[in-house]
């Protein structure tokens, strides 16, 4: 074999190895179908970036426990691994193990989400029916506060007013409904007018609203559980979570509609 050809056949090896033939730049892979599923080790919450190189986190916070698709593989200028979760979601790899082929993770998940769906429907209309408790009471917010754990792990659809897919609003919608009731309004920007004010920096009390963004049309929110933690509809990828309240991403404004 010539010179130049042992040449230019070492560095496409390096290129498909994932290795800069330059030895400087690190080599994004290229994108693909999901290959595998991952699932999280690490004992504190994972934050979701936008992109894997000096990128800005997102409104998802992966806690504990929870598997996801990686669609994407990346090195950053550290060496660092990177999983691609989702559209402009990124992750560090070291928090995560690898859980099944996602060939297998498809089967079993969406086996799974129906078992769910079908025993949470039904809890969700018992409740709806037995419900009498009065306006402002404990019990209401209690209420409230159940009906939204028992949507953990339904799936995000833009759109979608349930019970088996919602969006941020629309789950907040839902679950005061069926729980309480009481009409908070199928978007954001209604929904943040309902209710009074509660200062974020004094603490919250269980069935709260959260928001995140600006006073008038917030683009997130998500209803508080108690024990620093709220459930929300996160998105495609995450679909409904309950999820723990952090510095780096605390609400901009909350109200107390019960």
């Amino acid at each position: 074999m010539k010179k130049s050809n042992m040449i230019k056949f070492s560095a496409a090896a390096l290129t498909f190895l994932g290795i800069s033939a330059t030895g400087v730049k690190p080599v994004k892979q290229p994108a693909q179908a999901a290959s595998k599923r991952i699932k999280v080790i690490s004992k504190q919450y994972v934050i979701v970036w936008t992109n894997y190189q000096k990128g800005r986190h997102v409104a998802t916070h992966l806690k504990k426990g929870s598997s996801h698709f990686v669609y994407q593989t990346a090195n950053d200028s550290m060496g660092n691994l990177w999983y691609r979760i989702g559209k402009k979601e990124w992750v560090m790899a070291k928090y995560f193990n690898q859980v099944k082929s996602a060939k297998k993770a498809v089967k079993a998940k969406a086996k799974s989400k129906k078992t769910k769906r079908v025993k949470k429907a039904r809890s969700a209309a018992s409740l709806a029916a037995s419900w009498s408790a009065p306006m402002g009471s404990k019990a209401r917010a209690k209420a409230v506060v159940s009906l939204a754990k028992q949507q953990v792990g339904k799936a995000y659809v833009k759109g979608s007013k349930g019970p088996n897919a919602f969006d941020n609003a629309s789950l907040v919608a839902y679950v005061y409904k069926q729980a309480a009731g009481v009409n908070t309004g199928s978007s954001t920007k209604s929904q943040v007018k309902k209710g009074i004010a509660v200062d974020p920096s004094s603490g919250f009390a269980e069935g709260d609203l959260l928001f995140w963004g600006s006073k008038n049309k917030p683009y997130n929110v998500a209803i508080y559980v108690g024990d620093g933690k709220y459930v929300t509809a996160a998105g495609d990828q995450q679909g409904v979570i309950q999820a723990s309240l952090s510095t780096y991403f605390w609400p901009s404004r909350a109200r107390r509609v019960l």
